[in-house]
């Protein structure tokens, strides 16, 4: 694939997860090598105070809190891995709402800006779902605690009525089907169209083996228009 090194493409990719324990960090982590393993540059970004960083087996001392209050520069937060397309940072304690101007201007910078947010829905995931080009939500299959990306997206959608992210399923492959339908199904009958189903993850080192398709889809959504926020 040619690249063109002088003009980045600029995406900025947040992966949300709608509870604790999800499989976040291994699936970015997974498509940060597949992007950079494909000559294109990549920004991997720790939201989730430390734990993406620690399993990708990266030392770091400075953040990005570090860098906002002063105490840093910013090049001391970058942390250039064995592939020197893939980059890291890790934003600390700064909180979401502070770092959202920052992240859209560092993901400029590159082809692909992959950040791994804390669990949860807040004001500020809402807005940086408005802000992303395009976006994967992980929920667990789990009793009914896949109804919680329901909610979630009923929370953005009220603002970013656009909002259309790549569905990621964590449980085996029948939990996955079985709940992603139903989801769908609430979705549609509340919310409007539901949307795709990305992958399902049923252990960690699955995050792997759908990485490259999610690449691919995630190159198409980036495509089309701009998110509109409310």
């Amino acid at each position: 694939m040619a690249v063109n090194c002088n003009r980045p493409d600029g995406r900025l990719i947040p992966v949300f997860s709608v509870d604790d324990g999800l499989y976040s960090a291994e699936l970015v982590l997974a498509l940060s090598k597949t992007a950079a393993a494909r000559g294109e540059t990549v920004l991997m970004i720790d939201q989730m105070g430390g734990a993406l960083m620690e399993t990708s087996g990266i030392v770091y001392s400075v953040t990005l809190a570090d860098v906002l209050s002063g105490d840093a520069r910013i090049a001391d937060a970058k942390y250039v891995t064995q592939n020197d397309h893939f980059t890291a940072v890790c934003a600390g304690n700064a909180d979401l709402d502070v770092l959202l101007g920052s992240l859209a201007a560092l993901s400029l910078s590159y082809d692909w800006g992959f950040m791994a947010a804390r669990a949860g829905c807040t004001p500020a995931h809402i807005r940086l779902a408005g802000a992303a080009d395009a976006a994967l939500m992980l929920y667990d299959c789990r009793a009914a605690r896949f109804m919680r990306a329901y909610w979630m997206l009923d929370a953005v959608r009220a603002r970013v009525a656009k909002f259309d992210p790549l569905m990621i399923a964590q449980g085996d492959e029948a939990e996955g089907f079985e709940t992603y339908d139903l989801l769908a199904g609430t979705i549609k009958q509340f919310l409007g169209s539901a949307p795709a189903l990305g992958g399902i993850l049923d252990r960690p080192d699955t995050a792997a083996h759908i990485a490259p398709a999610l690449l691919e889809a995630l190159r198409q959504d980036s495509t089309a228009p701009k998110r509109a926020t409310g």
